[in-house]
C-alpha cells in the first residue's frame, strides 16, 4: 500500500517537474517567435498601405499578404536552427496549436470571411492559450483584449457606412483604414507580447 502511494507521489512529482521545466523552457524561447511574426505582419501591413495608396487598381496587390507566411517561416527556420531545443508533450501541444492557427489563417482569404478580424481572433486565442500555459497574466490579458478588439472592424465599417456613401469613401479607402487598424492591433498583440516575454526572460536570468 505504501509502495503504491509512493509510486503515485513520484508520478505526480514527475508530471509537476515536467510542466515546470516546459514552462521555463517555453518562457526562455517564446518571445522571439512572437517578434518574428509580429514584425513581419506589421511590415507587410505597412507595405500594403503604401502600395495600395499609390495604386489605382489595388486588387492585384492583395496577394502581397502571402509574404507573411513565406518570410515568417523562413525566419522561424533560421531561429530553430540556432536554438536547438528538446521538446516534450506540452511543447508539442503548443506547437500543434500554432500550426493549426497558421494553416487556418493561411486559408481564410479563400473562404470569403472578413479576414482581418478573424485572423486577430485566431492569433488572440493562440496568444491567450500560450500565456496561460507559461502563467503570464499580462500576455494572457493582451490575447483576450485582441479577441475583443476584432469587433472594432465591424464598428468601423458601420460608422463609415453611416457617415459616407461608397462614392465618397470607397473600397480602397476603407481597405486602407482596415490595414492600419490591423497593423496597430497586431503590433500590440505580437510585438508587445514578444518584448514582454523577452524582458521577463532577462529578469529570470538575473
Amino acid at each position: 500500500m505504501n509502495e503504491k502511494r509512493m509510486d503515485e507521489a513520484e508520478s505526480l512529482e514527475l508530471i509537476t517537474s515536467m510542466i515546470n521545466d516546459s514552462r521555463a523552457r517555453m518562457t526562455k524561447n517564446l518571445g522571439t517567435p512572437f517578434l518574428i511574426w509580429g514584425y513581419t505582419t506589421v511590415a507587410v501591413s505597412i507595405c500594403q498601405v503604401i502600395v495600395v495608396a499609390c495604386a489605382e487598381d489595388f486588387y492585384p496587390y492583395l496577394w502581397g499578404w502571402f509574404a507573411i507566411p513565406v518570410v515568417g517561416w523562413l525566419l522561424m527556420m533560421l531561429f530553430n536552427k540556432q536554438e536547438k531545443m528538446v521538446t516534450n508533450y506540452i511543447d508539442r501541444c503548443i506547437n500543434a496549436l500554432w500550426c493549426a492557427i497558421g494553416v487556418a489563417a493561411f486559408l481564410l482569404p479563400f473562404t470569403g470571411v472578413f479576414v482581418f478580424p478573424t485572423v486577430i481572433m485566431l492569433i488572440g486565442v493562440g496568444t491567450a492559450t500560450t500565456a496561460a500555459v507559461v502563467k503570464d497574466k499580462t500576455v494572457k490579458c493582451i490575447g483576450y483584449a485582441a479577441i475583443f478588439s476584432s469587433l472594432l472592424f465591424y464598428v468601423v465599417r458601420l460608422l463609415l457606412s453611416r457617415l459616407f456613401t461608397f462614392e465618397q469613401f470607397g473600397g480602397k479607402e476603407r481597405y486602407l483604414v482596415e490595414c492600419i487598424i490591423f497593423a496597430v492591433i497586431m503590433f500590440l498583440l505580437l510585438v508587445v507580447s514578444g518584448h514582454i516575454l523577452n524582458y521577463k526572460k532577462k529578469c529570470l536570468k538575473n
